[in-house]
């Protein structure tokens, strides 16, 4: 359990470090609210699409979708308390990466906050996603690819339909005669 949490959140800090990286190539180091929220919820849909089973792992479409879309609020949410209470300056200047995020009343001039800078806040977000949805999958459920079929189906895991034995057969035919005999006396 504890290293398929420590996988998730590797997953969602390279995930959310990727997309706090291209926001601040493009000139949003210190996003305003509606850009910092949209990309919240872009690093949330990301993160349930590869974090636990992935999207294109075998009967995970409706998952995937689902913790996709969970995520996205969530990512949302947690964007909102990472830029309200997540206030502590980042200890080193980051560049063009960091700066003071105005839209927050930071001082310019200083190298921002962890909630203020998208490189962090969106690393901070979508790891935490991460290392949720990765605890939350339970390995056990996938099917083991050495695993027989015949110890499947007595597991109850096949849903197969069986013949029925001859013997069986056989008894259904008795019952199906005998009132045609009884009918035929009368």
């Amino acid at each position: 359990m504890l290293g398929r949490l420590i996988l998730g959140v590797v997953k969602g800090l390279i995930v959310g470090g990727l997309l706090g990286f291209a926001l601040a190539k493009l000139g949003f180091a210190a996003p305003v609210a509606i850009i910092a929220y949209v990309a919240a919820a872009l690093a949330g849909v990301l993160v349930g699409l590869i974090a636990g089973k992935p999207i294109w792992a075998k009967d995970a479409k409706i998952e995937a979708g689902m913790k996709a879309f969970v995520g996205a609020l969530l990512g949302a949410g947690l964007m909102y308390a990472a830029r309200r209470w997540l206030t502590v300056p980042v200890p080193v200047p980051l560049g063009e990466l960091g700066g003071a995020n105005l839209s927050l009343g930071e001082a310019a001039g200083s190298t921002g906050t962890f909630g203020g800078l998208a490189i962090t806040s969106l690393a901070a977000i979508a790891a935490l996603l991460g290392g949720f949805y990765e605890a939350d999958n339970d390995p056990s459920d996938e099917e083991k690819p050495g695993a027989k079929p015949a110890v499947k189906a007595a597991a109850g895991g096949n849903n197969k339909r069986i013949a029925a034995s001859a013997a069986a057969d056989e008894l259904d035919d008795d019952l199906e005669v005998e009132p045609e005999k009884k009918r035929a006396k009368k």
